[in-house]
């Protein structure tokens, strides 16, 4: 069960990003976000399917859950294969869930990244335009 509460835990990890990058760096706010989302939403999701199994209320959650587990499951999973951090196979266990882990981390993180990054150039872009408009028109 504290296993659990702390992969549920995690969702506060982008929660607190994006707080603390609209006060204090709201021109990367959605780089910063997406950047912290991608270190955490593999085991996330985990947390989020394992509510699956607590009760009728909670397995609704749970639904959202799996789907997301699977999908971000798997980038990890198969470069740990192809650099040789695991046996083909064979199940996972021990360290190697700790390869995993930090490689979906690592792709998550700039995937993620990299919409917030695209999201942040064309806000800037929308900002720099409006400011435009004023001058364009002469006043």
């Amino acid at each position: 069960m504290l296993t659990l509460v702390a992969l549920l835990a995690l969702w506060l990890v982008p929660v607190a990003a994006f707080w603390w990058a609209g006060r204090h760096a709201p021109s990367r706010l959605w780089r910063t976000t997406g950047f912290a989302l991608g270190l955490v939403i593999a085991p996330a999701s985990s947390g989020l399917y394992g509510l699956y199994f607590l009760g009728p209320l909670a397995a609704l959650l749970g639904l959202v859950g799996l789907p997301l587990a699977t999908f971000h499951g798997g980038p990890g999973f198969d470069l740990a294969t192809a650099l040789g951090l695991r046996e083909p196979r064979t199940v996972v266990h021990g360290v190697q869930h700790v390869y995993i882990a930090l490689l979906n981390a690592g792709v998550w993180s700039l995937v993620y990244g990299g919409l917030g990054w695209a999201v942040d150039r064309v806000a800037a872009l929308r900002r720099n335009r409006e400011a435009a408009e004023p001058i364009a028109r002469g006043r």
